[in-house]
C-alpha cells in the first residue's frame, strides 16, 4: 500500500515495523483482534492510518507501556516505544476487560508531529467480506468559513453499489459549494441511471456555529460532544429513484464537537456514554472503537468522524 502511494523506502520500512509490532501485540495479549489500514489523500497531504483493535484485557498502565523495556508478556518491550517514534501521530484507547484500540498515522511527506491538527478526521470504508470493492464512498471539502462532507451507501453491495456511491461523490465534488439540500437534489438527478443510494450531506458553518444536514436513506449523522450524541434527521427514500421532499435541518455546532456520519454497516445502538474519555480522542480512534464493537459484518461499512 505504501509503495503504491509512492512513500519513500524509509517510510515504507517504518510502516512495516509499526504494523508488525501492532500485530505482535494483538497476538501476545489479546484473544481476538483485527487490523485496518486506511489510506487517504486530502488537499495535497496523504498518509496511511493504522488501527489495531482487540478485545483483550486492556492495558493497565498505558504510560509505562510506551517505555522501552517494559513488557507484561516476557518480550523485549520495544513495541509501543518504537511505534511511537516511527509514527507521525499515535494514540491508544484502552478499557480494562474490554480491549485496546491503537491508532497510528504515518504521513507521506511531513516529518513526525505531536499535534493532531493535521487532518483531525478519521474514515473507515470497507467492503463486506468477499467483495473486492466497497459499495460505500465518502468525500469532503474544507474551507475557512465552511466544511462539507458526504457519505454515500450504494444499494446492496459489489460493483453496482460502488458505481452508485462513486457517482454520488463525483457530483458532490462538483457541487460542494452548494447547500446540502441542493447537493442532494443534484445527486438524485444523476443517480437515476444507477441502482441508487442512501446519501447524507453535512455542512458546518464555522463562524455561524451551525451544522446543516440533509439525508435520504439510512446513512446516519450525529453530533458528538462531551460523551453525548445528538442524532440528526434523515428522510426515507432511495436517492436516484424514490424520494419525498428533500429537507435540510440545522443544529447548533459548539466548540469541541465532532461530526459522525456512518452507513448502515455500523449498528445504531452505539453509545459513547459507555466509553469514558473516548469523545476527546482522535477521530480515527473513535471510528475504530465503534467499528470494533458495532460493525454488523453483513454489509459494507463506512464511518467518518471529524472535528472540522
Amino acid at each position: 500500500m505504501a509503495s503504491v502511494m509512492e512513500f519513500s523506502e524509509l517510510k515504507q520500512g517504518q510502516i512495516g515495523i509499526i504494523v508488525t509490532e501492532a500485530a505482535a501485540n494483538i497476538a501476545a495479549h489479546a484473544t481476538q483482534g483485527e487490523m485496518l489500514l486506511c489510506p487517504w489523500g486530502i488537499d495535497g497531504s496523504s498518509g496511511i492510518d493504522i488501527l489495531a483493535l482487540d478485545n483483550g484485557q486492556g492495558i493497565k498502565d498505558v504510560g509505562r507501556s510506551f517505555e522501552d523495556g517494559f513488557s507484561t508478556a516476557g518480550t523485549a518491550g520495544q513495541g509501543l516505544g518504537a511505534m511511537s517514534r516511527l509514527s507521525s501521530f499515535i494514540q491508544i484507547y484502552t478499557t480494562q476487560g474490554r480491549g485496546t484500540a491503537l491508532f497510528a498515522r504515518v504521513l507521506k511527506d511531513l516529518s513526525p508531529i505531536e499535534d493532531e491538527d493535521v487532518l483531525p478526521l478519521g474514515a473507515i470504508c470497507l467492503p463486506i467480506s468477499g467483495e473486492s470493492v466497497c459499495g460505500d464512498a465518502w468525500s469532503m471539502s474544507e474551507g475557512k468559513t465552511r466544511s462539507i462532507y458526504i457519505v454515500a451507501d450504494g444499494l446492496g453491495h459489489g460493483p453496482s453499489a460502488a458505481e452508485a456511491s462513486r457517482e454520488a461523490v463525483r457530483i458532490f465534488d462538483e457541487f460542494s459549494h452548494l447547500s446540502p439540500a441542493r447537493i442532494l437534489a443534484e445527486v438524485h438527478g444523476a443517480l437515476g441511471k444507477t441502482r441508487g443510494a442512501a446519501v447524507s450531506v453535512a455542512e458546518v458553518e464555522h463562524e455561524k456555529g451551525l451544522i446543516n444536514f440533509a439525508g435520504i436513506g439510512n446513512v446516519a449523522g450525529a453530533i458528538l460532544r462531551n460523551g453525548k450524541s445528538r442524532t440528526m434527521v434523515s428522510m426515507n427514500g432511495t436517492v436516484g429513484h424514490t424520494i419525498g421532499k428533500i429537507q435540510q435541518f440545522s443544529y447548533p455546532w459548539e466548540q469541541n464537537s465532532a461530526l459522525l456520519l456512518h452507513s448502515d454497516g455500523l449498528g445504531t445502538r452505539w453509545n459513547l456514554d459507555q466509553y469514558p474519555g473516548l469523545s476527546a480522542r482522535h477521530p480515527s480512534l473513535i471510528a475504530g472503537v465503534l467499528y470494533r464493537d458495532f460493525c454488523r459484518k453483513r454489509d459494507d461499512v463506512t464511518i467518518l468522524v471529524t472535528r472540522v
